[in-house]
């Protein structure tokens, strides 16, 4: 049976000057999480509380902040380098975590080094918060970047931008497919945080969803899946819930319907 799922990517850190300092993690050809492909007889024995999980943004008259990774690289054919999503609504979203987890898709193998950046928009140092050299990846798939364990911590009300790019050219980033978006802490209110506290996973995740809660109500699903939990359809629920914000190529790979690009 075919594995699927995140895999959770090791990094060196860049320092001023170009240095590079191996990472204490490393990548393997394995998922650090593998989450078993779902069984659709199961599946249709399965009965949910939801047909659908809905995501209601924050703010629906906000400006798009995120975009995606096309091949923009000159002398590299279409065919050589995947198309790389930041797994994130196209408008403003945000997390109730300092520490959360991110999640990004490459729709095939990179011969070529990924790099993921997290930059403080607002802050004074021009130097990102974090920058992962994750080198070339063998397979496509979702990625999860943890900042807990890259000891990130995200301030209140602060905007920052992360990234996922192909680092076809180190010279010439304005050369590379990057996707792209912005994000936010924020603080929920009484009732949410009372509803979130205890409780089923199910209606934790709708409140968080419900609530324009994003990289939260992913990463819960993320954790039900992970935890091999079969009294719900989870798989079918996150990638509806993709669907909802344009991320069709990353539902289709989700429901293992082939179609990766």
């Amino acid at each position: 049976m075919t594995m699927r799922g995140y895999r959770s990517t090791g990094h060196r850190r860049r320092l001023p000057g170009g240095v590079a300092l191996a990472g204490f993690l490393t990548l393997t050809g394995t998922f650090a999480v593998a989450q078993q492909a779902a069984d659709p007889q199961a599946e249709a024995t399965k009965s949910s509380a939801l047909d659908a999980l809905v995501y209601v943004p924050h703010d629906y008259d906000a400006p798009e902040v995120t975009e995606t990774g096309g091949v923009r690289a000159g002398g590299h054919a279409e065919t050589e380098l995947p198309n790389v999503l930041v797994l994130a609504p196209p408008k403003l979203a945000r997390t109730l975590s300092a520490q959360p987890t991110i999640y990004w898709y490459l729709s095939g193998p990179s011969h070529v080094p990924v790099r993921l950046t997290l930059d403080d928009i607002g802050a004074a140092s021009p130097e990102p918060l974090l920058e992962l050299d994750l080198g070339a990846l063998p397979a496509a798939g979702v990625y999860a970047t943890s900042l807990t364990e890259h000891g990130v911590h995200l301030e209140p009300g602060h905007r920052y931008e992360w990234s996922v790019a192909l680092e076809v050219n180190p010279e010439a980033y304005s050369e590379e497919p990057v996707a792209k978006t912005i994000f936010a802490t924020a603080e929920a209110d009484p009732t949410l945080l009372t509803k979130i506290a205890d409780g089923p996973a199910l209606a934790r995740i709708e409140a968080l969803a419900a609530a324009g809660y994003w990289y939260d109500a992913l990463d819960l699903l993320a954790q039900q899946i992970a935890a091999g939990d079969r009294s719900q359809p989870w798989r079918g629920l996150r990638a509806g819930m993709l669907e909802q914000v344009g991320l069709q190529a990353v539902a289709a790979f989700e429901r293992g319907a082939g179609t990766l690009d």
